[in-house]
């Protein structure tokens, strides 16, 4: 009798046909797993720090970049945004270091439920920290002006503390004018907002500076620079982010206004009648910031730890929404 022409396959052979493809199967969703793990570390995030006095706030952003490394840049507790440098993702682990007052950084951080948990170290103590996703801030579309509101009445400190919740011991008013004393702190009212137009005037005192915080987390920058070169540290920017694309500033001693328009991440700065900034994106909080929670309504802040300063005439506009 004639055999079937068709053959069986031996155990062996089908073992050596399915083993082969089970293998590359297993690599290819381990890799997807890996690339999937990096992806999941791009994007901006809001960071606190943990078991630490005082200012407790810093923002990160990944990047992806067309190389194998990342790059992206750190708002670590004060100054502007800086470049990351050393920066690795493997094995779901993020490290990167920063330069920070005079010290070297070493940071790692773990991603898990969309949120990050990690470590700053340096040579002699390490500092505990957990990060959220930024939120959207989507600018609305439909907006209303609310009712004026003289968040400083010229007399009194009603309505305002310092950024502690202490009482503005340091911060003092005369003729229609507020001011600090040279060594002070932050002073911040005690109602927050959301989308708003502010218009104050100021006036810096001596060679220092100041800012003013929107929400109490951007800084609108204002610097003893007189007319100098513009940059994100100079008088008008949303320091450390966002340059005025012109010099408008005056020397101390002068008054100067100031009116910012502040839509979700939208901005707009006008100084001394000039408009320096556009509506331009923040990409996220400054230095000193009060507190990092993006998503929430917050104070304005005037900065009073780096010189002294005057300020007058605090006007904000609420802009709210068309539907409650």
């Amino acid at each position: 009798m004639l055999g079937n022409p068709i053959q069986r396959k031996s155990p062996t052979l089908l073992l050596s046909v399915v083993l082969p493809l089970s293998l590359f199967v297993a690599i290819a969703i381990f890799t997807q797993s890996v690339f999937a793990a990096e992806s999941d570390f791009i994007g901006r995030w809001n960071l606190t720090l943990l078991e630490v006095d005082g200012y407790a706030s810093a923002w990160l952003e990944i990047k992806p970049h067309v190389s194998k490394n990342k790059s992206g840049q750190l708002v670590w507790i004060f100054g502007g945004a800086e470049p990351l440098e050393d920066v690795s993702i493997a094995e779901n682990v993020l490290t990167f270091s920063h330069p920070f007052m005079g010290k070297r950084l070493h940071f790692t951080a773990r991603y898990a439920e969309d949120s990050l948990s990690g470590t700053a170290t340096d040579h002699s103590s390490s500092i505990r920290w957990i990060g959220v996703r930024a939120p959207d801030l989507r600018t609305p579309t439909a907006l209303r002006k609310g009712p004026p509101l003289d968040i400083f009445t010229g007399h009194t400190l009603s309505g305002w503390t310092l950024r502690n919740g202490s009482s503005p011991y340091c911060w003092h008013t005369e003729e229609g004018i507020l001011f600090n004393d040279q060594s002070c702190a932050d002073l911040k009212s005690n109602v927050d907002f959301m989308n708003f137009h502010l218009r104050l005037e100021f006036r810096l005192d001596d060679e220092g500076g100041s800012g003013v915080y929107l929400r109490g987390r951007y800084e609108v920058q204002i610097a003893n620079d007189g007319n100098g070169q513009p940059s994100p540290r100079s008088t008008g920017a949303i320091f450390g982010h966002i340059a005025p694309i012109l010099s408008a500033g005056k020397k101390p001693g002068e008054w100067q206004t100031l009116e910012v328009t502040l839509i979700g991440r939208e901005v707009t700065v006008r100084l001394n009648n000039h408009v320096v900034i556009a509506n331009e994106q923040i990409p996220g909080p400054t230095g000193a910031a009060l507190d990092s929670d993006e998503g929430r309504p917050g104070p304005i802040m005037l900065q009073g730890d780096h010189g002294r300063v005057s300020f007058r005439n605090i006007v904000i506009t609420p802009l709210l929404n068309e539907i409650p």
